[in-house]
Parts: structure tokens; sequence; C-alpha cells
């Protein structure tokens, strides 16, 4: 029986990843200590860092990192030992920047010793031209902070033990020449900063700013117009120790875009694309720093970091939205737990930036991740990330900022249905724009529906609304080959057994119908450009496809609908939002979304009875009455329904004149051999518009032959059924 072995684990409160700079402090403490320690191990537990298999005790922790400090010997020769940190390459780039190429770099990388590779290669990739890892700025500088000279500041500061004696009124510093014993001055700092206590000796001027908020210049602190950010200098050397993680593999560090190639840094990406013209080119880039509850090695955390490119569609991902997408489609094979996301701005100058944390990505494997969510975000990435969609130049578009702000949202809780609303309202915003914008249409965007399965997550917190239940019921009756979207967009629809797409034509098409205005007639229109379709559809075509309706409303909303006591803001909204999902093929799931009325309406108003009657001359679905006929009444044998009959109860309705509806509704069932009780009143509806918009509204097969038969003459009803007439 083997024996148990136990590693020693320590916890460094005070290195929270909740700040960009304790994280590279992290990696960096991960890197020092593996060199005495090879056995050493990090994790993160409960937002605080573990040390796990390296040095037994704190004690031991803090007296390694205090002798790498290093003394001052009496030669005045520095004993410190971190990695140099000296921008060997300065003059190299300097060289190229006036040449306007990445030649100098790439030489003086092929003839640099292995040490300083390794740190270049986490400030540059040297190509045609240079790209520079958002972190550390330009080659190693941001605007007047220059990292290395703040990590020369900072190790100085640390060489050796300093005390304070008097001599004539003055503060004198000495140094304990030739004494290798720790100082407990260091090592008090450093056990504060370590474990979250309550730093005194700190550093100006360390140039670590955009890593540390707390070393960033601070304004109108009450005392001062400015304050200069202080800093322990343990925590700027250990960060730049972490820097050397970001060099990624060298088989991945090059990558490439539609017009040119472009450096790749691990979990580094470009900025989210801005939604407000100020806003515009604030940004710098994003880092997304992984988290592990695994305790892992330093041979393994360099392995993550040289493979953590993530890749979606079998292209590196450079954007947010691409990362996060690829994140929840593909997950992490690394035994990555969570994402931190950290955004770099400009803040107090336009030439230094400041790290700050937007977002947090949990990668629990106790919690599965929906499918749907995740094949929505791979479309939604795919929509904003072609080559025709409009992009921020010259001119500020803001077309892409609000749809990826939004799809990091729903990356980051795919259970908020808020966020996920959201997402598909910018959507709708940015396709609303584009087809009123010749330009854009110019690109013909092309865009695939949204899976059906993820229209559920949009009612995760809330049931589905009154407004939500009549949207659903008018969007699912559309038929598959001319779906609703296309009225709603000015787009054409292509799909096939496997594949579905719509592209924005450059010349609207006369079908695109939707515009401002009210909500009744805009669908008047929709409903009367539906009948023209379906008419110049039966003129090519030997049969009628059939008309579906998977999704029926309750005869009480629509009730609430023809006595105009729906929010109808809110019912375009959930118009537009149902026309961007893929309504070919209905799952379980989205039926239930309605509930379907159990047992017939018991109450049954003028204005609904004469829906009865109209409604199924218009649609495709069937209509079947058990005392008239056991199968459809309105057959295509029997000629009762036609395109060009639909089209003029529509036009008639429209125009007021309802009783010519009804004559002509009434020769209608005639010649399908159901007589209708005659009136001698004349009809009137409260709003034609509001009427005729109805008829989009599908109720069940039942409650429609329900509402029908009040209008059959009482000698054709079965004995012992009721007399409505």
């Amino acid at each position: 029986m083997a024996t148990e072995l136990r590693l020693p684990a320590l916890a460094l409160p005070g290195l929270t990843p909740n700040s960009l700079g304790n994280y590279l402090a992290s990696l960096g403490l991960l890197r020092v200590l593996g060199r005495k320690w090879p056995r050493t191990r990090i994790a993160w537990r409960d937002e605080v860092l573990q040390v796990v298999g390296g040095p037994p005790t704190l004690d031991e922790l803090f007296d390694e990192l205090v002798r790498i400090a290093g003394t001052q010997s009496n030669s005045d020769v520095n004993t410190r030992e971190w990695t140099q940190y000296d921008k060997a390459w300065s003059y190299a780039q300097k060289e190229g920047t006036k040449a306007k190429s990445g030649a100098p770099l790439a030489l003086w990388q092929a003839e640099a010793p292995e040490a300083q590779v390794q740190f270049f290669a986490a400030h540059a990739v040297p190509h045609t031209r240079v790209s520079f890892n958002p972190l550390l700025g330009s080659g190693g500088n941001a605007g007047r902070r220059d990292f290395a000279a703040g990590w020369k500041k900072a190790a100085v500061a640390l060489v050796a033990a300093t005390k304070t004696t008097k001599g004539r009124g003055k503060r004198k510093v000495e140094t304990s020449v030739g004494s290798s014993a720790p100082s407990d001055g260091r090592r008090n700092a450093l056990e504060a900063f370590l474990l979250g206590g309550p730093v005194t000796e700190m550093v100006e001027k360390l140039a670590a700013g955009s890593w540390f908020s707390d070393a960033t210049k601070l304004y109108n602190s009450g005392q001062s117009v400015a304050r200069e950010g202080q800093l322990s200098p343990w925590a700027m050397v250990l960060a730049c120790e972490g820097l050397a993680f970001f060099a990624g593999g060298a088989s991945r560090r090059l990558g490439a875009r539609s017009t040119r190639a472009v450096g790749a840094f691990p979990f580094v990406t470009q900025p989210i694309a801005a939604t407000a013209e100020k806003e515009a080119d604030r940004l710098r880039g994003e880092i997304w720093t992984p988290l592990w509850t695994r305790p892992m090695s330093l041979a393994e955390a360099t392995t993550l970091f040289s493979r953590g490119r993530a890749e979606l569609r079998g292209r590196g991902a450079l954007t947010p939205a691409a990362f996060a997408t690829a994140v929840r489609e593909r997950g992490v094979d690394a035994g990555v737990s969570e994402f931190r996301r950290f955004t770099l701005g400009r803040t107090t100058s336009s030439n230094t930036f400041e790290p700050r944390l937007e977002a947090r990505f949990s990668l629990d494997t106790g919690v599965e991740y929906p499918a749907a969510t995740a094949s929505a975000l791979d479309r939604v990435t795919a929509l904003i990330e072609q080559r025709s969609f409009p992009r921020d130049d010259k001119r500020f578009v803001g077309l892409r900022g609000s749809i990826e702000a939004a799809l990091l949202d729903v990356a980051a809780e795919p259970s908020n249905a808020e966020a996920s609303r959201s997402l598909i309202d910018a959507i709708t915003a940015a396709l609303d724009r584009i087809d009123r914008n010749r330009s854009f249409r110019e690109g013909k965007v092309r865009w695939e529906p949204l899976p059906l399965a993820w229209l559920p997550s949009l009612f995760a917190d809330e049931q589905s609304s009154v407004e939500a239940r009549l949207a659903l019921s008018l969007v699912s009756s559309f038929p598959v080959a001319q779906p609703f979207a296309t009225y709603r967009f000015g787009v054409e629809w292509q799909y096939g057994p496997t594949y579905g797409n719509y592209t924005h034509a450059e010349r609207p098409p006369a079908r695109w119908v939707w515009g401002p205005g009210e909500l009744a007639r805009v669908l008047g229109a929709v409903l009367s450009r539906r009948l023209l379709d379906e008419a110049k559809l039966n003129a090519t075509q030997s049969r009628r496809p059939p008309g579906r309706a998977p999704l029926p409303v309750a005869t009480s909303h629509l009730r609430q609908w023809l006595a105009g006591e729906i929010d109808e803001s809110l019912l375009q909204a959930w118009l537009s939002r149902l026309a961007l999902f893929d309504w070919r093929k209905v799952p379980r799931e989205v039926c239930s979304l309605i509930h379907a009325e159990t047992a017939p309406p018991q109450v049954v108003d003028g204005e609904l009875t004469l829906l009865g009657l109209v409604q199924p001359l218009v649609d495709q679905r069937p209509l079947v009455v058990q005392s008239l006929l056991p199968e459809d009444l309105l057959s295509d044998k029997t000629g009762a329904r036609t395109t060009e009959a639909a089209r003029s109860l529509v036009t008639l309705i429209r125009a007021g004149n309802l009783d010519a509806a009804v004559r002509l509704a009434s020769s209608r069932y005639a010649m399908a051999g159901a007589r209708l009780a005659l009136f001698d009143v004349p009809w009137c509806t409260r709003d034609p518009e509001r009427f005729v918009a109805a008829l989009l509204f599908t109720i069940s097969n039942r409650n429609r032959a329900v509402v029908f038969e009040r209008w059959l003459r009482p000698r054709r009803r079965q004995p012992g059924g009721e007399v409505h007439v």
C-alpha cells in the first residue's frame, strides 16, 4: 500500500486575483520559488492564493525571497538573484521605428541570449511591422512609465537592509554591509504584502500603474492637487518575474488577419469595441487571466501559457467576443476553473493605461454550460466579425460595441435572462441601422438565425408575458419558405435541410414592409404582403405549402389585443426578438412557453366571433367542424379558400366595409357546403387595422372550430347541440 504524501500548503491572502498586478506577482512567485523547490505549485481557492509543495513554512518562504533580494557586498557588487529586466532590445526597437520595419528587432532576437529572448517575446513579436503586447505598452514603456526602470528602482530598494540613525539633526540611512542576515524591515514589508496586512514600506514612481491601481498618480486627494502613487517594491519585482509567462509558444506568436499578420500573446485580446464616440480608442487591449483550483507546477503553468491562444472556427480568437465564445463553446482542457477579464484603458493620460476588472467567467466543471447558449454566441460572433459588418474606422459607427458588450455579459452569466434579452435587442438595433444605411447594405451582411433551443433562456427569470405569447403565435405561424424575418428586416432567406442564413440585399426587397407607425397598421401591411407573396408562390407551384401554427394564442389574449389592452411597444420588441431565431423546427421546450387552453372559450364577443369567420379563409390551417365534415372544411378540392379571396377580405376590412366582407366570406363557405345564418344588422369593429392584424394571431384548431360553429344555421347542428344564432 502506497504511503500518503502530504504537501505543505501556504495561504497568501494578500495576492488577491482581483488585481492584475497581484496576478502577475503570483506567477512571479511561482517562478522564483520553483528554483529552490522544484515541486512548488500554486492554485487559487476561495479568492486566496495557495502555495503547495514548496517551502514548508511561511518563515522559510519569506527568508528565501529576502535572500533573493540580495545584499550589498564589500565590493559594492549586488547579490540579488532576480531575473534581469533591462530591455536590451531598446536600441534595435528604435532602429525599427525609424525604418518602419520589424527587421531590426528580428535580427536582434536571432542573436540575443535565451534569457533575454524570453522577456522580449512577452513584449513584442517582430514581422513586417512590430506587434506589441498591450500588457507591456510599446516594448516595455507606456508614456513616461518605463517598466524596466521601475523594476530596477524596486530591486535597488530591496538590495540591503536599512536602518535609521540620528546624526546632527538629520535622518541618515545606513546599509548593513557584509551581512547576509535577513532584514527585519524588508521581511516585515514582505510579510505584510503577501498576507494582506498594512504595507508601510512603499516606494514612489515604480512605473507600475499599468498593473497596480495603487501605483497610479492620484489627483484631487484632498491634500494637494495630486499625489504620487506608492507601491511595495516587492510587488513590482515579483510582477516583473511573472511577465515571462506572456511570451507564449514559439509556434503561436504570429496570428493572421484578413489583411496582415498580427502578433498573438497568451490570453491577450484586442479591446472591446466602443459603445460611444468618446470611448473610441480609449482601451488598448484586454487580459483574460486564467485561474485554477488544482495546484499547478511551473512547468504546467508554462505549458498552459504557451498554448494559451483560443481558437474559433479554426482561427485565433483575437477579440473579446471570439475569446468568450471559444471558451464557452469549446471549454478548456488544462484545469482552468475561471477567467478574470481585465481591460487596459487610458484614464488620466492618453499615453498611459490602467487595469480594470470587468467580469468573471466561471468554468465550474460541476455546472454544464448550455449547448444552445454556446451555439447562439458562436452565431452572434460570426455576425459581428465578418468582413462586411460595419466597423469603426475613421468614422465612429458604434454597431459592434453594444452587441459585443451584451455578448460578454451573456457569456459571463448565461442564466441571466435580462442579459440575453439585451443581446437580442442590441442585434436588432444594429440590423435596423444596416437596413436603413445604403453604404452598410452594400456590404451584404450575412447572418445565421439563432438556435430556437436558446429561446427559453430569455424567460428564465419570469413567465412569458401576454405580449411575448402573442409574438410567439405570430412569428411561428409563418411558413419555412418565407419566415417573419423577411418582412421584419430587409433580408433574403436561403435555407436547406442543414443550413439557413439571411443576407441584407444591396437594394431593399419589396417584401420589407416593416417601418415606423402604429403597430396595428404595420402588421396589417405584413399580412397584405404575405398574401401577395402566397399568390406569386401559387402561380409557380402546383401545390400550396401547408401553413402551420405550433404555438396557438389563447382567446383571452386575443381579446386583449382587440380591446387595445396590450403594451404595443413590448409586443413590437418581442416580434423583433423572435424574428432572429430559426423557426424551421420547434422543440418541445419552446412549445411549453405558451400554456394551451384546456377548455373552450367561455366568453366570445362580436369581434372574436367575426374573427372566427374570417381567419380560416386567410391562413392555410385546416378548419375541422365535426358536425359538418370530419376533415378540413376548406380543403383545396372545394376551391373555397384562395389567396385572391383572402386578399379581398383583408382589403374590405381595412377599408371599414365589414358588411361586404361578411357577404364575401358567407359565399366562400357556401362553396364548401356550409350554410351560415343570415343577419339583417350592420357589422362594425372598433379599429379595422387592429382587427386585420389580429388575423395573424392564430388560435388552436379546437377553439377556431368552436367559434366558427356559432355561425352555422341551427338546422345543421347535431341533436342536443347549443343554438347560438
